[in-house]
């Protein structure tokens, strides 16, 4: 069967921004005036300084709120959702919140700050700890956002969303990832099982802070670009798990990713010369995917197309796998990447399995949308047919 190519770039569609606004003073705080103290007895004379008291200064006035102009147009969110807003936990906030991202400079600097902030950040609400699942979804679907070249109207749109608004872009961009990619949106699973628990609301705050962080940190200047070559400067998903994941659990599961610097000497070593097409390259330990970037861009600084040769990534634990697929897409492997997650060395089959899998989630994917391509026709037909007996019946 044809393979999708999901990484042609669509034309970017201009975001209308907010209405004009003007900044609201912070209210005034009130606090409880203190009893009087007893005033101190008066000392010797022989022992008073001899100081004339200066007046007291007299108060500025505050001054007036200034208006800031943004545009003449209602705000569009790409969120919106016709559904009640669900309840929340968050403070409602007076003016929509506005988040400045910092720059960048050096990429690789950069995702290892952004990395470390939201482990921080995560730590920090009141759902931190041991549900690293949920900063590293955050991060996967920020960066896997549908919209690239846009950075700053999708900064505007994500603030300004509501707590039911953010939490359903995330569901529905990992449901856009599956449409286009049903063999690496099934290995996201990990990250989007939170999405679907009960009770998912009440982690809104925390998951308001995570993604201001990384926002703030650069997520879409390092995984925006138009140019996959500039997407894969920096492994986000790696730099995030790491920084989640406990020294311990590292131990344990012997998880240590090879330094970029590394993988990049690596990469010319083992690839001298132009590959001809087609060649697989294969990934016993992939962790998130940091050789195949390293090997993605040498083959680009020869002039040649990852698209056309075969990845073929094994990895052990189910986190770090779904971070390679989602590295898949945002580095531009094309259509031919397999993600296989299981133990290399006790599954000598893991290829030859995830080669079944994947063809058997491209068969149910199509049936799944064929479904809703009847049903969608049936409903069409149903309301032509109303609007016909209508109009005769006038």
């Amino acid at each position: 069967m044809d393979q999708l190519d999901l990484f042609a770039e669509a034309e970017a569609e201009k975001t209308p921004v907010p209405a004009t606004f003007t900044a609201r003073p912070k209210p005034a705080r009130t606090t409880a005036t203190p009893a009087p103290r007893p005033a101190p007895a008066p000392r010797p004379a022989a022992q008073l300084p001899l100081q004339t008291a200066a007046p007291a200064p007299a108060p500025r006035p505050a001054p007036a709120p200034r208006p800031v102009v943004i545009a003449d147009t209602e705000p569009v969110s790409l969120f919106a959702d016709p559904h009640p807003e669900l309840p929340s936990v968050q403070t409602p906030i007076p003016a929509p919140r506005r988040v400045a991202p910092l720059l960048i400079g050096n990429p690789r600097d950069a995702g290892q700050r952004l990395g470390e902030a939201v482990a921080e950040t995560w730590h920090a609400s009141n759902w931190g700890g041991y549900r690293m699942d949920i900063p590293v979804s955050i991060v996967g679907g920020l960066a896997l956002f549908p919209i690239k070249g846009h950075t700053e109207d999708v900064t505007r749109i994500i603030s300004t969303s509501s707590d039911y608004q953010l939490l359903q872009g995330y569901r529905e961009i990992y449901a856009h990832t599956w449409s286009r990619r049903p063999d690496l949106g099934a290995r996201m699973a990990p990250l989007m099982g939170w999405l679907t628990e009960d009770g998912v609301e009440e982690k809104a705050y925390a998951v308001r802070r995570v993604t201001e962080t990384a926002l703030r940190h650069g997520i879409l200047q390092l995984t925006g670009s138009p140019d996959p070559y500039c997407r894969a400067d920096t492994d986000v998903m790696s730099w995030t798990i790491t920084s989640l994941r406990s020294l311990g659990a590292k131990q344990g599961l012997g998880e240590y990713h090879t330094p970029p610097e590394l993988c990049d000497l690596m990469a010319r070593m083992l690839c001298p010369e132009r590959p001809e097409k087609g060649q697989r390259f294969h990934e016993p330990a992939g962790g998130t995917g940091g050789m195949f970037r390293s090997l993605a861009q040498h083959l680009r600084e020869m002039d040649l197309d990852p698209a056309d040769y075969v990845w073929v990534l094994n990895e052990l634990e189910p986190l770090a796998a779904a971070g390679a697929a989602v590295n898949a897409i945002v580095w531009g492997l094309g259509p031919n990447v397999v993600i296989a997650c299981g133990d290399t060395l006790a599954q000598v089959d893991l290829y030859e399995q995830a080669v079944r899998e994947r063809t058997a989630l491209f068969e149910e994917r199509d049936e799944i949308l064929g479904r809703l391509a009847v049903a969608e026709a049936a409903a069409q037909a149903i309301r032509l047919a109303d609007r016909l007996i209508g109009a005769k019946a006038v």
